[in-house]
């Protein structure tokens, strides 16, 4: 109790100081800044804010900056590094009392503002008014700024996804009624959740991780996200129900703005109809294929033809890496054409699809935009929804799935993760990532039949019809495959990205994992670090903060466990694995390629189990050529490139 009572007597004593400190900030030179953002991070360490691999990260930022001069393009890059420290303190601070700050607003509302007072109340106060004084000069000598209606701000807005979106600002948003959201809409969101539809820009109170299924579907399309810091959410409400503009550029600005008529006039000549994006390649579809087909079997090029890109690229990974590729089933486009489109539609003369296709021509018919279309396309996709999953596929796949799973696992009861696997994913202009269901350890032959169909139905939830059918031609072709991979037990998973996923250099990896099974793809808080591959130094940049993990149970699905605590998730063996998987894979694997035909990195979901590497998917890493062109985005950039060049002086005091 002593210990305790010395800690808080001298987080009151640094708090003081820092006070006193506050004042002097404007005549402090850039150098003794830096050195209180030392002890100021040193204090937040102290007092729990931050862990020590935190601290380590910071401390070797910081002495990157400990030197006279300093390139301006590292000023600006390791200020804004450090910028994340506030986001990793909310983390931690969720990580201990979310659940009980819930609780306790049931009876005391006031109970939400508890992580927010408690930064307030701590060190990283003075850390960040120290730090927002320098941010605020790295732009000044850029020729850059943040803003927020109007107001210059240091620090308090970091770039997930660039893009430029104009909608109505929704700040406090049911996220438990996901199908409630506007389209249109900007939301705030204290996390990025997994069944998130699509939405006109995001803005989450806490970052997730940037390789989450909706992250890098919100990348894909240009939808613009970013994380704010708690010290702003107040400001951010009193603009709840306003039309706003925001803005992330490819370099990380932000700029959230409110309407005028310059932006109605901009988003009203952006508003004119475009290409459809998603466009599957009808002429190498091959129905025909309907037997089950086992990975030894399948190719790459079998993506769009037969399977979708999960089973014929993990088909191909195999070829190269047996040892990592889980044993696994594929059920070909053509077995859901025979078992579901091609049967009578109840008990009328024409199948299926045959109604299905008169549907969207009806639709198609209707204005774009109409409520008359909106209803009659969510008439469809409701029925073809409850169609599918009521779907009796009868003996004769029973009999053909059991006999498969004997084949191949060698067992009717092993645990299998079903996976949708569609022919309008992955495709050169469209990721699709995340966007259908993945069901978890289903055991017994009954359930995996089952768990077949809801799968099957997925593309016609509301989510993935919603993100789909706006960039779809041809809507009524889509068919969706079935990879059934053996369940492995996972000790930790996540997502690579071979490149930097600011700058897009190839000599780094990307990487968000957790404790677990299926870590880091719906948005957990993740431990994400950047990976150089040619020293195989690692930069921290975000510590894993989920609460549970998740793991495989001998009944069939998932229980929910807290995680171990540990303050690292990949050891340095298991980055040396990931490191030598990545230098091998474009000697191994088939180029990965855009609309544009070009090369693109790879997005990879892995595990490790018992300290050995596992892949369960690979697909490509796609940007939205739309955001990263935007003349408006650009311009935001370019004085940061005009003046990277530049030397700034340390002992200096900056301007105010």
């Amino acid at each position: 109790m002593r210990l305790l009572d010395l800690s808080t007597a001298v987080e009151v004593a640094h708090f003081q100081s820092g006070a006193q400190l506050r004042a002097r900030l404007e005549t402090a030179s850039r150098q003794q800044r830096i050195t209180w953002l030392r002890e100021a991070a040193l204090a937040a360490y102290g007092v729990g804010n931050i862990n020590k691999t935190s601290l380590e990260a910071l401390q070797d930022s910081l002495d990157r900056l400990n030197r006279d001069p300093v390139p301006l393009a590292i000023y600006a890059k390791e200020l804004n590094y450090l910028a994340r420290t506030p986001g990793w303190a909310t983390s931690t601070l969720r990580f201990h009392f979310y659940a009980a700050m819930l609780k306790l607003a049931e009876i005391e509302p006031l109970a939400h503002l508890f992580i927010q007072d408690a930064l307030r109340g701590s060190p990283l106060l003075f850390f960040s008014q120290t730090l927002d004084s320098l941010s605020r000069d790295a732009n000044r000598l850029s020729g850059l700024s943040q803003r927020m209606f109007g107001e210059t701000i240091g620090i308090g807005l970091h770039a997930l996804n660039p893009g430029l979106a104009r909608g109505r600002l929704y700040t406090r948003a049911d996220i438990g009624h996901p199908e409630k959201l506007d389209p249109q809409g900007i939301y705030l969101l204290s996390e990025t959740v997994s069944n998130l539809p699509k939405v006109a820009g995001i803005i989450t109170a806490g970052a997730g991780n940037p390789l989450s299924h909706v992250q890098l579907l919100a990348r894909n399309l240009g939808i613009p996200n970013v994380s704010i810091d708690d010290n702003l959410l107040e400001s951010l409400r009193t603009h709840e129900g306003e039309t706003v503009v925001l803005a992330v550029s490819p370099g990380g600005l932000v700029e959230l703005n409110p309407d005028s008529e310059h932006w109605r006039q901009l988003f009203q000549e952006k508003s004119r109809p475009e290409d459809y994006v998603i466009r599957p390649d009808l002429k190498k579809l091959d129905l025909s294929v309907r037997e089950f087909i086992g990975l030894a079997s399948l190719r790459a090029s079998d993506s769009g033809r037969i399977v979708g890109p999960k089973a014929a690229k993990l088909g191909e990974l195999y070829q190269h890496y047996p040892d990592k590729v889980a044993k696994a089933i594929a059920i070909p486009f053509g077995r859901f054409r025979e078992v579901v489109l091609a049967q009578r539609y109840r008990d009328s003369e024409q199948t299926v699809f045959a109604w299905m296709l008169g549907q969207y021509r009806l639709i198609h018919a209707l204005q774009a935009g109409s409520e008359a279309r909106k209803f009659l396309s969510e008439l469809l996709r409701t029925e073809l929804h409850e169609l599918i999953v009521n779907t009796d596929l009868g003996e004769q796949f029973r009999s053909d799935l059991a006999a498969a799973m004997r084949e191949t696992f060698g067992s009717t009861e092993t645990g299998v993760f079903i996976r949708s696997d569609t022919n309008i994913e992955d495709l050169p202009g469209f990721s699709g990532a995340g966007l259908h269901l993945t069901l978890f350890n289903v055991v017994g032959l009954d359930n995996i039949l089952e768990g077949i169909k809801e799968v099957w139905a997925s593309p016609f939830s509301a989510r993935a019809f919603a993100w789909r059918q706006a960039l779809m031609a041809n809507p009524e072709h889509v068919y969706p495959a079935i990879l059934l991979m053996q369940s492995v037990a996972n000790d930790k998973s996540g997502v690579l990205v071979t490149e930097d996923l600011d700058s897009g250099d190839r000599n780094f990896l990307s990487v968000a994992v957790n404790e677990g099974v299926g870590g880091a793809v719906d948005g957990q808080a993740a431990e994400s670090l950047s990976i150089d591959l040619r020293d195989g130094s690692v930069r921290l940049l975000a510590t894993a903060t989920a609460p549970w993990r998740k793991t495989l149970s001998a009944d069939g699905g998932i229980v929910k466990l807290p995680v171990s605590g540990s303050e690292r998730i990949l050891t340095d063996d298991e980055i040396s694995q990931l490191i030598e998987f990545a230098k091998a894979l474009p000697e191994t694997f088939p180029p990965l390629r855009n609309d544009q035909g070009a090369m693109v990195a790879a997005d990879v979901e892995f595990g490790f189990y018992r300290g050995r590497l596992q892949l369960f998917q690979i697909r490509p890493f796609l940007n939205s050529h739309k955001a990263r062109a935007s003349a408006y985005l650009m311009n935001m950039d370019k004085a940061r490139r005009d003046q990277a060049a530049e030397l700034v002086n340390m002992n200096e005091t900056p301007e105010a």
